[in-house]
């Protein structure tokens, strides 16, 4: 094959490469060059395929700036994006594995910031902040050990005491059996371990200004 035009596109920056046997193809500023394609070039099939594939990477590597640019992901969240954008899963794991090395996904510092976050808008236990770790796709042994690193024993209670205390001013029950269940409930739910859930309910519950030294 031959190319017998190269015509600007309609989207900014691509360029309608034309062939002789009348196959077109869509390629940016940046691939024309790097092949350096002219009108009248001879192009193999393995050369198409190879600048497709190369075209393919450039735009699932923009897509995957545009996404880290609106928010931090982690590498599965980027990966499972662009694969929602239709490229290839080879094509969005070299991508990922390029902004994996470029610093531009981090899992780690992913965890750290989500943690810090959580815990600033909802106290939330470490059961609770390891699941939604694992959920955005966290290796499990990274998301125990980034929340273990924050989650001490003390900021804990602290948390489960904040939930805690906001739950019971919503609660509208008289019988002191049915609002400990509710309450053990509702902390258990919000991923605080159950030591933490007992001494909080004891001391809201029941008054006990010691419960949370026991």
């Amino acid at each position: 094959m031959r190319i017998a035009s190269i015509e600007k596109g309609r989207r900014g920056g691509r360029f309608e490469i034309v062939m002789d046997d009348g196959v077109s193809v869509s390629v940016s500023r940046e691939i024309l060059i790097d092949f350096a394609l002219r009108r009248g070039d001879e192009i193999s099939g393995e050369k198409m395929a190879e600048i497709h594939d190369a075209q393919m990477y450039h735009d699932a590597y923009s897509a995957a700036v545009r996404l880290v640019a609106y928010r931090m992901r982690t590498a599965s969240e980027l990966e499972q994006r662009l694969l929602k954008k239709n490229f290839p899963p080879a094509i969005g794991a070299r991508v990922v594995e390029r902004f994996a090395y470029l610093g531009l996904v981090d899992d780690s510092k992913f965890a750290d910031a989500f943690i810090t976050s959580k815990i600033a808008s909802k106290p939330i236990g470490k059961r609770e902040l390891e699941r939604r770790l694992r959920e955005k796709g966290i290796d499990k042994e990274l998301a125990r050990r980034s929340v273990a690193e924050v989650s001490t024993e003390e900021n804990q209670m602290e948390l489960a005491l904040r939930a805690g205390e906001s739950k019971l001013r919503s609660l509208r029950d008289s019988d002191v059996n049915r609002l400990r269940e509710k309450l053990v409930a509702f902390l258990m739910r919000r991923g605080f371990e159950w030591e933490i859930v007992r001494k909080v309910v004891r001391k809201l519950i029941n008054g006990d200004p010691d419960a949370m030294d026991s």
